[in-house]
């Protein structure tokens, strides 16, 4: 969590659009990891993306055109092309490679972890 506060332009921000789509999912049933949904870490990376993507621009803005941007920006998404908020080059074989690893492959819903190595956060999500 701390690395991810590094890797966005506004962390209060960041915090208060986090908790309002953690908010939202916990109201509609899509939020826990064991069952098969977004959990925490997830949920995270997926606003600190959107943060990452309004730049500085989005930083002056209102929590309210992120929470925009948010659901925009995912509901338009090409599923399974993975979210980075941080790419690592150099990485163990344990990390999440999709080139490598068969099994990475078959992910649904790749939300790559920023710390090394990388994993995927998601990967209990399927497309059922």
């Amino acid at each position: 969590t701390c690395e991810i506060l590094q890797l966005v332009p506004s962390v209060e921000k960041f915090r208060l659009t986090l908790r309002m789509v953690k908010l939202w999912a916990r109201k509609n049933g899509l939020y826990g990891n064991m069952l098969g949904f977004l959990g925490g870490a997830s949920w995270a990376i997926l606003v600190a993306k959107v943060c990452q993507l309004a730049g500085t621009d989005g930083s002056q803005g209102s929590c309210v055109n992120l929470l925009h941007l948010f659901f925009y920006t995912f509901a338009k998404w090409n599923w399974p092309d993975p979210v980075y908020i941080k790419k690592i080059e150099a990485q163990s074989y344990l990390a999440w490679n999709p080139t490598m690893n068969h099994f990475d492959r078959e992910h649904s819903m790749p939300i790559i972890t920023s710390s090394a190595p990388q994993m995927n956060s998601a990967v209990n999500v399927s497309k059922t």
